[in-house]
């Protein structure tokens, strides 16, 4: 397995987390649960990285919006997220998610 730390930023790492949100609750409506199952490990890696912050939080626990957020996925999952990211493009009407799909993009493409 090759894993693949991405350094996103809180800001953008918040619409990645919402977007796997909305495919896991309707994947495992279809049951579709290798998608459920990516899904977790997505959210679990955030929320890790998330609990490793040691400053101050901002009102719902995340850290600041601009602190980076050291994402340790499998090279799979993090292809499974730009998948995501991209079903759910096209409904968003703020361009983080975008952001985001080019970030994860470009560090799958530099190893």
């Amino acid at each position: 397995m090759r894993y693949l730390t991405v350094p996103v930023p809180v800001r953008l790492w918040l619409p990645v987390d919402g977007c796997v949100d909305n495919s896991m609750s309707i994947d495992v409506v279809d049951g579709i649960m290798e998608s459920v199952i990516a899904g977790s490990c997505v959210r679990d890696a955030g929320w890790r990285a998330a609990a490793a912050f040691e400053g101050e939080p901002d009102g719902f626990g995340w850290p600041p919006r601009d602190h980076r957020l050291a994402i340790t996925l499998r090279r799979e999952h993090w292809e499974w997220v730009v998948s995501q990211l991209r079903r759910w493009e096209p409904f968003e009407t703020e361009a983080a998610v975008t952001q985001a799909r080019e970030l994860i993009e470009a560090a799958l493409a530099a190893v």
